[in-house]
């Protein structure tokens, strides 16, 4: 099998336009809120229910008419008669007839008729009583919480496309959801290639496989459900028999290692000749090799086998996959950050680069962790990095104060 490599490389973003190709939203299906943690909406919510749903009391007091206070002051208070309490939670009561004062507690719902919510500190007593009668006046602000007045029912909540986070779950809860249709999540196939990879704990020759330990955490903490994980070696028929299961259970084959020019390279060679297969070259450091196809129709991405190589190309390559399986409108855009420290380097491919964040009572410090030279093969500054910087093809050396577009990993 002879597969040519594309002579010309990609920039970063046209092969991420080629990768995204591949795939489109899953379908949409309706789960339970507490099913919606990390889900992406498949449609526009709006709120079933007003909130708050009905005019309440915002604070303990006496619910009254405004009329029945004319004049009223602490010299002189108004004698109302006193009705049974009504707390949060209780059923609606009865209209407020002139001369009656109901007892509401916050929250609960405000009798109709009435207008104002004098608090227990503006009676005589300056506490509940059980008399029969209260004297009381009225207060500056009426203490009522009007049907709507936050959210009105029928108001849009939550957009489509939308990832949702605890507090989007609590506002559905909140205006009448008990269910929300979101988009199914991605399953995915993980498949490690190499000879000299192991995952075994007992000392041994080889290198530790941490691609699949890395990639099944990264794909869970993104939303993605994890169906199979294979640790294969060099040979073509096994890879195809692990591939053959990955594509019968997964919405998208993630692999790595295995896409540069040697003999035993075989993942990128397969991925190139299977139907909109490619293997490339991306202007990227770490990460240049890259291939992707579809192995019987299943969308599959096969990464280089370097873990830092591996782990950034996940990042700009298969993460925003997993966004547009799941549903998001779009991938994220990068956020910039001044950097404290320049360094030097070349032009002509995007760097991945590594960044430290310390603060003091007097600033924030941003700057390389490790040496930007030596990225591809800093695995520990790569891991241990809150912020990854994205230095452009067209720049060579960062400068001092210079703002680059950063991201923080999964």
């Amino acid at each position: 099998m002879e597969v040519r490599m594309l002579p010309e490389p990609h920039t970063v973003e046209s092969y991420r336009r080629s990768v995204l190709g591949l795939v489109t939203a899953l379908p949409a299906e309706t789960v339970g809120l507490a099913e919606g943690l990390g889900r992406t909406t498949a449609e526009a919510v709006t709120a079933a229910f007003a909130v708050p749903r009905f005019d309440n009391a915002a604070m303990d007091g006496y619910a009254v008419r405004a009329a029945d206070l004319e004049g009223a002051s602490p010299e002189s208070p108004a004698v109302l008669v006193r009705l049974e309490p009504s707390r949060a939670g209780s059923p609606q009561p009865r209209p407020l007839r002139t001369g009656e004062a109901r007892p509401v507690m916050t929250g609960a719902p405000l009798p109709p008729g009435a207008d104002l919510v004098v608090p227990v500190e503006r009676t005589t007593s300056g506490r509940f009583d059980d008399g029969a009668t209260v004297a009381l006046w009225r207060d500056a602000k009426p203490h009522i919480r009007n049907r709507g007045e936050d959210i009105a029912e029928g108001a849009p909540i939550v957009r489509r496309g939308v990832v949702l986070g605890p507090r989007d779950l609590g506002l559905l809860a909140a205006t009448g959801h008990t269910v929300v249709r979101v988009h199914r999540a991605p399953r995915v196939a993980l498949v490690v290639t190499g000879d000299e990879l192991f995952s075994d704990a007992g000392p041994r020759a080889g290198i530790p496989d941490s691609n699949s330990v890395y990639l099944r955490a990264a794909v869970t903490a993104l939303g993605g459900d994890v169906v199979s994980v294979q640790l294969v070696r060099d040979d073509e028929d096994a890879l195809r028999r692990v591939l053959d299961s990955a594509a019968r259970k997964a919405d998208l084959i993630v692999s790595t290692g295995g896409v540069g020019p040697g003999t035993h390279d075989l993942a990128g060679r397969l991925a190139a000749a299977s139907p909109d297969g490619t293997l490339a070259r991306v202007a990227m450091r770490p990460g240049r090799p890259q291939a992707h196809g579809r192995w019987r129709g299943t969308p599959w991405l096969a990464l280089p086998g370097t873990p830092a190589a591996a782990f950034v190309s996940f990042e700009a390559f298969v993460r925003p996959v997993l966004a547009r399986l799941a549903g998001a409108l779009t991938g994220g855009e990068p956020a910039s950050e001044t950097v404290s420290v320049g360094w030097p380097g070349r032009a002509g491919a995007v760097r991945f680069v590594p960044l430290a964040v310390e603060a003091d009572a007097d600033a924030i410090a941003v700057h390389p962790l490790g040496s930007p030279d030596h990225a591809s093969h800093s695995l520990s500054a790569m891991f241990r990095a809150p912020l990854i910087a994205m230095v452009g093809a067209e720049t060579a050396n960062v400068e001092t104060g210079q703002l680059v577009p950063v991201f923080e990993p999964a």
